[in-house]
């Protein structure tokens, strides 16, 4: 299995596509979509919604995980000062014919709320419901919050929501420990996955939030496998 697993977009869409090339450069197979298509400050989300809509009329799609931005749009509620960024999206994706504004809130309402394969679980916020909570960097020393985490997470966790990309890992002696993006750097953006439980941040393709730009993760996993890993893919557009 080899699959890009992207997060955060908010419809920037030189972003998405630089990261989708970039994929198809390394020979991904299929391409999980962590949610927030939509809804932020970039200014193309019909494209974005209908580059993953293509993404799955061509089989590239493995899953796509509703995220809160994307669900704020299809909402239509108020939202304090993200009012305005919420309805010009609304606007984007309904400006067309009614046939086509409908398929886009279709693409949406068959969006998974978390998916799962094998030990793999796929969220945009959080392995802990549909609430999107923030895992924050802080989060790994704070041990009960750690201890609820991993305990949904069957062996490996990926989200997004904060744009800050960084693995969390369940140590054999039960501590907790974070590997930010720096670090993951320096060890050439590959992280190993082995026995131990983890919950990786992928960051954001289209508005990141750190000084390590925009990015996603490629896994590469078998199940008989020795070499299983993630790579970081920090992208330019």
């Amino acid at each position: 299995m080899k699959l890009a697993v992207m997060s955060d977009v908010h419809g920037r869409l030189e972003a998405y596509d630089a990261a989708l090339a970039d994929a198809e450069a390394n020979g991904v197979d299929k391409i999980v979509c962590l949610g927030d298509l939509i809804g932020g400050g970039g200014a193309n989300p019909v494209e974005c919604v209908e580059r993953t809509v293509e993404l799955r009329e061509r089989g590239k799609l493995e899953a796509c995980v509703l995220g809160n931005s994307d669900r704020l749009d299809l909402a239509q509620f108020g939202l304090g000062d993200r009012d305005e960024a919420v309805f010009w999206s609304r606007e984007r994706l309904e400006a067309e014919l009614p046939e086509k504004a409908t398929a886009r809130w279709d693409f949406f309402s068959e969006a998974f709320r978390a998916y799962k394969k094998g030990g793999f679980l796929f969220v945009h916020g959080s392995p802990n419901g549909p609430r999107d909570e923030p895992v924050y960097a802080a989060a790994a020393d704070d041990v009960a919050q750690m201890e609820k985490l991993f305990a949904l997470t069957p062996r490996y966790c990926f989200l997004g929501h904060t744009h800050v990309p960084g693995v969390f890992v369940a140590e054999q002696d039960g501590s907790y420990r974070y590997v930010s993006a720096a670090e993951l750097k320096e060890r050439g953006s590959v992280f190993p996955l082995d026995e131990r439980k983890m919950m990786v941040n992928v960051g954001s393709v289209g508005e990141p939030r750190d000084e390590s730009g925009a990015c996603y993760v490629i896994v590469r996993y078998d199940e008989n496998g020795a070499d299983n890993e993630i790579e970081y893919r920090f992208i330019e557009f």
